[in-house]
Formats: structure tokens, C-alpha cells, sequence
């Protein structure tokens, strides 16, 4: 049974049937950083890493078709967008890496851009008024990152299944000054082709 790439857009199919190793997949040139910690069932390999400075990841299973049954279902669940529901939360219950993207998905336009302001003159010019002002008395733990983060979507966008591999990649953001646009899903797709191209 041959594999067909699996994802979201109506770009044509790469075909294989062969069962590649983590060894030929790293001859592309990944550079492999970590595992993850879901266990994805029937997998032999869970890891993620880099391709061109944009993070990818790779589960790969011991056939064709638990790649196409058990890799599909996890590639899914890997890069489900939800409705923001709760707090900043966007993205399904099963996805481990998460990223903040701004105030809302936007896909194929620009987002409401986040401006932070400091104003460094507190009191008069370089006079600084300490009247009653308590410092280092509290402990505040609040970390910068998730004060700023309004929406949390999976870090992997979309997915490729070809042979016994399915491929993740995390999608291109560029700020155009407006504000930040994601890249489409025919891009990051494209992206993952050209890691598949490569294989040997």
C-alpha cells in the first residue's frame, strides 16, 4: 500500500512506500534536539528539531500503514487549532508544543500587533520619588511571557505522512510592521516537501 501525504491542502501527493530510519532521515540535514514526552502509540520515534532554522518534528512507525492509521490520528491531534475557550488556551487537549502568536490565528491576513510600552521616567524627569514605595519587599512572580500571550496555538501547524514518516512543521511568521502574518498551509506544506524531496 502506497503512503499519501496527508494534510489540510489540495497540493499534490508525494507517494512512497518505503520505511526510512531516523539515520536516512537525518542525512537531510535535521538536526534532531529533543524527544517528546507524549507516548504516541506503535511509534519507534518521537523527536523534533530543526530544518532551515524552522522547528520540525517526526514520528516514525515500524510500517506504511500504522503511519497512515495511528501517525494520522497523532498528526492531528500534534496540530489541532481550537476556539480560544479558556484563559489563552487555542489548540486541542493532546498538543504538547505550544507557541504564542499574537492576539488571534490568522492564517492569511495580519494580526492586531502587541505594543509594549515602557515609560523609564518614574517621577520627574531623572528625579525618581520613592514616597512610601516599597521595593524587593514582595515576591511577584510574574513572568513576562505569559502576560503578553493572549493566544497559545500549537507550534506545528500541519503535517505530511510519506512512507513510514510523519512530518511536522511549525509555520513561518513575518512582521510587516502592521503586525505578524502566518504563513499559509500551502507553504508550510511545501516546506515539508522539500524535506521529503531529500530523502534518500
Amino acid at each position: 500500500m502506497l503512503a499519501l501525504l496527508i494534510s489540510c491542502s489540495d497540493i499534490t501527493p508525494l507517494q512512497s512506500n518505503k520505511v526510512y530510519s531516523i539515520e536516512e532521515v537525518k542525512t537531510v540535514g535535521i538536526k534532531i534536539k529533543g524527544k517528546f514526552k507524549t507516548n504516541f502509540p506503535d511509534a519507534t520515534e518521537s523527536s523534533w528539531g530543526f530544518y532551515k532554522g524552522r522547528e520540525v518534528a517526526l514520528l516514525i512507525y515500524p510500517s506504511v500503514d500504522l503511519a497512515n492509521t495511528k501517525g494520522k490520528i497523532a498528526g492531528k491531534e500534534q496540530s489541532e487549532f481550537t476556539k480560544i475557550l479558556e484563559k489563552n488556551i487555542a489548540h486541542g487537549p493532546k498538543v504538547e508544543k505550544t507557541k504564542c502568536r499574537g492576539l488571534k490565528s490568522n492564517r492569511y491576513g495580519f494580526n492586531n500587533k502587541m505594543n509594549i510600552k515602557s515609560d523609564s521616567d518614574i517621577g520627574l524627569g531623572n528625579i525618581l520619588i520613592l514616597n512610601k514605595l516599597k521595593i524587593f519587599e514582595n515576591n511577584i512572580n510574574l513572568r513576562v511571557a505569559d502576560a503578553i500571550c493572549v493566544r497559545r496555538e500549537p507550534l506545528y501547524s500541519d503535517f505530511v505522512i510519506y512512507g513510514n514518516l510523519v512530518i511536522l512543521a511549525e509555520p513561518l511568521m513575518k512582521d510587516y510592521g502592521q503586525g505578524q502574518m502566518i504563513e499559509t498551509s500551502e507553504k508550510t506544506i511545501k516546506f515539508i516537501n522539500e524535506i521529503i524531496e531529500k530523502l534518500p
